[in-house]
């Protein structure tokens, strides 16, 4: 009896992982969009030029455009994360105070020992 129960728990959570899983897949298939920098499977980033039915031409480096399924797509980058992050200024870098640098001590040589080997006759 417990084993039947315990094979139904694992079946649900198969199950029930499996849809869930396969809904995530289909909302990010249906978010891609022309001009979205995407990361694909292969770890490709791009951008994406055109969309065809179950297809997407990404522009990874200009003038080279690849032909990906939409099921190649492992991540849409969000717009925060596409933006360069701002130049620091002029004033920002003289307010900071110059780094002391100080020269690197060296080691003292090891003193030389000259080894002879004795041997017995």
């Amino acid at each position: 009896m417990e084993l039947v129960v315990i094979l139904a728990v694992f079946l649900a959570f198969i199950i029930f992982s499996n849809s869930r899983r396969s809904k995530q897949a289909k909302a990010l298939e249906a978010s891609v969009s022309v001009g979205a920098q995407v990361v694909m499977l292969g770890g490709i980033k791009g951008k994406i030029v055109s969309i065809l039915d179950d297809t997407v031409v990404v522009e990874s480096t200009p003038g080279t455009r690849i032909e990906f399924l939409k099921a190649a797509v492992r991540t849409v980058v969000p717009a925060s994360l596409e933006a360069k992050p701002a130049v620091a200024t002029s004033k920002a870098k003289s307010d900071a105070k110059p780094a002391a640098t100080k020269p690197a001590a060296k080691k003292p040589a090891a003193p030389k020992t000259t080894a002879t080997k004795k041997t017995a006759k």
